[in-house]
């Protein structure tokens, strides 16, 4: 009880927290990407950019600022780590699985790993109008990329692919430095990096 008190006194202080009437689980990220793609529309629609990224990420904002720079105003920007030709798992390992129900093909369209994608806002806008049209399916980051196919939007990759960084590495400061996201980072190096 006393969680919940807390969790709507930061709500009325600060309206930061947006909630919906389903459970917080693996399977259910794609409704909560759906909740913060309908949050950008109502409350953030001339924004030039959206960052849609996981808990265990570090994000050099320095360095997501100045990539983001380069593009234009007219370009529709889906920008991440890449993910081409991923073939949906039809076997027995829970997290990858995907029937055939849900998800028909073999192979997933182009899309950027959820541990990081950036898309400019009125790109936003129209993959929110869509997913009105398109049945969620588990993988939120798939999903997103197949409202990205649809609308026929490629994938803009970073120079060299090595900016957005799927694999854990250990923390090195000269490497971190030269990146835009790193993956698999536990909060107490989380905290330490946005102190120093």
């Amino acid at each position: 009880m006393q969680r919940h008190k807390s969790v709507s006194d930061e709500i009325t202080l600060y309206g930061d927290i947006i909630r919906q009437d389903f459970m917080d689980t693996y399977d259910n990220l794609t409704l909560k990407t759906i909740m913060a793609f309908r949050w950008v529309t109502e409350f953030c629609s001339n924004t030039r950019f959206v960052m849609k990224t996981d808990t265990d990420v570090f994000i050099n904002t320095g360095n997501l600022v100045k990539f983001l720079l380069k593009f234009n105003s007219s370009e529709s920007i889906f920008t991440g780590y890449p993910l081409i030709g991923n073939v949906a798992h039809r076997g027995f390992y829970q997290k990858t699985y995907i029937s055939y129900d849900e998800y028909p093909f073999k192979f997933y369209p182009p899309y950027c790993s959820g541990m990081g994608y950036v898309l400019d806002g009125k790109l936003a806008l129209r993959i929110y109008e869509l997913m009105g049209h398109i049945k969620p399916i588990k993988f939120e980051d798939v999903y997103v990329g197949i409202c990205v196919n649809i609308l026929k939007v490629n994938i803009s990759i970073p120079e060299g692919n090595q900016q957005f960084l799927i694999d854990k590495i250990s923390f090195d400061i000269c490497k971190y430095r030269r990146l835009i996201a790193v993956h698999g980072v536990v909060p107490s190096l989380l905290e330490f990096m946005t102190c120093h």
